[in-house]
């Protein structure tokens, strides 16, 4: 009986073992996540990637949420990060300075999944957070573009060049969308 409680408990160990490198950052994902996701807890990463671990003061709240659901977008786990994000909104106070980005890339999630009004809500809510954020313009319109929906993609663009005049992405944007009529 007692070879078969610790029989029990090894197997117990593995499988947590196994969720632990499922859940954490591997080398290759922590090379492409946001510079700041480094200053995660040491156990946020893989053992391939414990050496990248830096002391990095963590922007906003719950910025490992956020971190894992940037993770969970690599891995393309879109239902998974759009979890991880909304961790973030309802958690965290209006001072917080990652929920442009959050909101951003939520929206980019809710996209994969297909669900477009979500995801239009979502892109106008970070734009709402930051009125400057040219990369939260770009990507609304390039998933305008992506609905065919050229006319909504030149408006958004030409607002968002109203808060950022001098964003060289928007106007790239827009040279691209207007070379293609």
């Amino acid at each position: 009986m007692m070879k078969k409680l610790c029989f029990t408990l090894f197997l117990s160990f593995l499988s947590q073992n196994s969720f632990a490198d499922e859940y954490a950052i591997s080398l290759s994902e922590a090379q492409r996540l946001p510079p700041f996701c480094l200053g995660l807890s040491i156990g946020n990463f893989q053992d391939n990637a414990k050496h990248l671990k830096r002391n990095i003061k963590l922007p906003g709240e719950h910025t490992h949420h956020f971190c894992h659901g940037m993770k969970k977008m690599l891995r393309e786990d879109y239902k998974g990060a759009v979890g991880s994000f909304e961790y973030v909104q309802v958690h965290s106070s209006n001072k917080n300075i990652m929920l442009p980005a959050n909101s951003l890339y939520k929206a980019e999630a809710l996209g994969k999944l297909g669900k477009v009004q979500p995801a239009l809500e979502e892109y106008n809510k970070a734009i709402n957070l930051k009125k400057n954020y040219s990369h939260a313009y770009y990507k609304l319109a390039k998933y305008y573009m992506k609905l065919k929906q050229e006319k909504d993609a030149i408006e958004t663009i030409k607002l968002g060049l109203k808060y950022s005049p001098n964003s060289t992405l928007l106007k790239k944007q827009l040279n691209k969308i207007k070379g293609k009529r």
